[in-house]
């Protein structure tokens, strides 16, 4: 695949509905207007697409500024994501979020990435990109961060955000992952990362959406990251 990142208001309404077909094929409860709702508020999208220009993956992207203690947050929210089956394990998502935000965050002292996971495939995308994020197995998120996430979800889900939990309870119908894509068995469970995923997020196969962070910034990518960029990285 190759990825490329473009303004929303570039993108076509062909390519959007084939975005909302790909979305449908592997969520359950995908409403068209909500979809395009949602869409429309996004500033970027990623798209993947095969040798042939046809479509195999988005991903929605939004900038973010607000406040939590007096002090300015800037970030990118990752929104729909999804890459058909026969492309799962490409790396050219990462690669294409990473050269893209990575060299816009450096406008701003710090840059976050919030993202929202109902399933362990996001979710382990911090693990293993990134040395420091949250929430993280073996480690209690400190408490600026944790304000920074709750201020997120807050600002994002008011009303259905539970900065107990970190977890967003949809009042409405909510799309959720159809069997088969991104189920957690006994096996799955033997990865550390997953287990926590599951764990805080019991109800992610109901719709249920984990807020999660990270700083973006070369010096807070792993091996594979840093890869992107033709470094050299120190832990290899």
């Amino acid at each position: 695949m190759n990825g490329r990142i473009e303004k929303m208001i570039n993108i076509s309404d062909e390519d959007k509905h084939c975005m909302y077909e790909i979305m449908a094929a592997y969520y359950d409860d995908v409403e068209k207007t909500v979809f395009l709702e949602d869409m429309a508020e996004k500033d970027w999208c990623i798209l993947l697409c095969d040798e042939k220009g046809i479509i195999r993956g988005f991903s929605t992207q939004m900038l973010l500024e607000f406040q939590v203690d007096g002090i300015k947050v800037n970030g990118v929210f990752s929104g729909d994501t999804i890459i058909q089956k026969e492309y799962w394990g490409n790396l050219e998502l990462a690669r294409t979020f990473l050269k893209f935000f990575v060299e816009f965050g450096k406008n701003y002292p710090v840059f976050y990435w919030f993202l929202i996971s109902k399933g362990y495939k996001t979710y382990k995308m911090l693990p293993v990109y990134f040395n420091s994020y949250y929430p993280r197995y073996g480690m209690a998120t400190p408490q600026f961060e944790k304000s920074v996430m709750d201020a997120f979800g807050q600002f994002k889900y008011p009303g259905q955000y539970d900065s107990d939990t970190g977890v967003i309870h949809y009042h409405n119908i909510k799309d959720k992952l159809k069997k088969g894509v991104a189920d957690i068995d006994e096996k799955r469970l033997r990865d550390k990362h997953i287990e926590f995923f599951n764990q805080i997020n019991p109800n992610h196969i109901n719709g249920d959406d984990l807020v999660c962070m990270t700083g973006i910034s070369i010096e807070n990518l792993r091996s594979c990251g840093k890869k992107f960029f033709g470094e050299i990285p120190k832990d290899v």
